[in-house]
């Protein structure tokens, strides 16, 4: 059933925020009782007003100058965040992959796992911040310090409660004479959500540093849920911008998993990054979870199949971007937990590169000496 909702003529959030978004914040008023209280969190209100002032091609110039305030407040905030982690001893590693994973499938535990242990092996593991993969990865991070079989039973209490994403979410706001709402479609997602929103709240109060956790989501795409599991959001409206920043942050590596549109694009805008670095730069490690998806194998099995690895070869071997050793140790096919923990930690930049690293995107108040203790600190603990 749809239901008609009126304009938003102002801004529901505040231009300059300071710091980063809790989950808790965004998904203020949510009411684990009442599934049409979705409608009314800062979150779906902001998704509603960026969809209502045009997205990409916003008519009133008040509006613009509003969300470009506002994500370049939230850019001041992720600089801040990540100067924090670094001191700390903590660098960024992202984790890429499909939305539509469902809960508890192998990948969805492949995930979890991977950035269980990333988290405890001294890096901040970073997404895009909204379901599947996503989810998966800070979910993870979530219980680092926690055991496995405790990771464990909370993945099998998400896939039980509501395994598969609902579908059609395009459809959950939709112009016509007037804007409506579905809000059968608002209840599924409540639905899907509610699961995951008490595991967050019932571990909200538990919570470590190693817990910490940073999500890069974005309005463009908000119909898609937010994950509660993420300790730090830095959302934006710019979908552009998002993006970017998200692959450029992290310069220990990308895990990508099993993904369609959205992941090849990461794929080769990280590539591109890759391919334009300066000469004298290692490369980003770029590990590609699950070897036969990103491969063709040699007898077709009816499965889809992403095979980029022979292409990236020749884009960065064959042009010279890197020799056949360096493509061998920083792009690889990986099939198991501890091989992508393994492999990125051995290939993490040092502290000198890290901070050039950062400064080429404008975090240049990155101190090596208290970063070099930050890392001795966490190690030794």
């Amino acid at each position: 059933m749809s239901k008609r909702i009126e304009l938003i003529t102002h801004p529901p959030f505040n231009p300059i925020h300071d710091g980063l978004y809790q989950p808790f914040e965004l998904l203020n008023n949510f009411d684990p009782d009442n599934p049409l209280s979705l409608i009314a969190t800062f979150d779906f209100q902001n998704f509603i007003y960026f969809n209502q002032q045009g997205r990409t091609t916003i008519s009133d110039p008040y509006a613009g100058m509003m969300e470009a305030v506002h994500d370049a407040s939230i850019g001041r905030g992720l600089n801040a965040f990540i100067e924090n982690e670094i001191h700390a001893g903590r660098r960024p590693v992202a984790i890429m992959g499909g939305h539509q994973e469902p809960r508890g499938s192998d990948i969805y535990r492949y995930v979890a796992r991977i950035a269980q242990q990333l988290s405890e092996s001294g890096f901040i593991v970073a997404s895009g911040g909204g379901p599947g993969c996503m989810e998966a990865a800070h979910l993870g991070a979530l219980f680092a310090r926690r055991s496995e079989d405790s990771l464990t039973s909370a993945i099998d209490k998400l896939e039980k409660s509501y395994a598969k994403l609902p579908g059609n979410l395009k459809e959950v706001l939709k112009e016509g004479t007037a804007w409506t709402i579905n809000e059968e479609l608002v209840s599924e997602l409540h639905a899907w959500m509610l699961p995951a929103w008490k595991i967050a709240q019932e571990l909200n109060e538990q919570l470590i540093p190693l817990n910490r956790s940073l999500a890069v989501p974005t309005w463009h795409y908000g119909h898609e849920p937010l994950t509660p599991f993420a300790t730090h959001i830095a959302k934006y409206f710019l979908n552009s911008i998002r993006e970017d920043v998200l692959l450029t942050l992290d310069s220990c590596g990308i895990i990508y998993t099993e993904g369609r549109g959205g992941t090849i694009q990461e794929v080769f805008q990280n590539a591109a990054q890759v391919y334009y670095r300066d000469e004298k730069d290692p490369p980003t490690s770029m590990l590609f979870l699950g070897s036969k998806f990103w491969t063709l194998p040699e007898v077709p099995d009816g499965k889809l199949h992403m095979p980029v690895i022979d292409l990236l070869q020749q884009l960065f071997v064959v042009t010279e971007k890197m020799t056949e050793k360096e493509f061998k140790r920083y792009v690889r096919l990986v099939d198991n937990t501890d091989e992508v923990v393994k492999i990125i930690i051995e290939n993490a930049p040092s502290v000198g590169q890290v901070v050039q690293n950062f400064a080429k995107i404008g975090i240049s108040n990155i101190d090596p000496e208290l970063m070099a203790k930050g890392g001795a600190t966490f190690m030794n603990k």
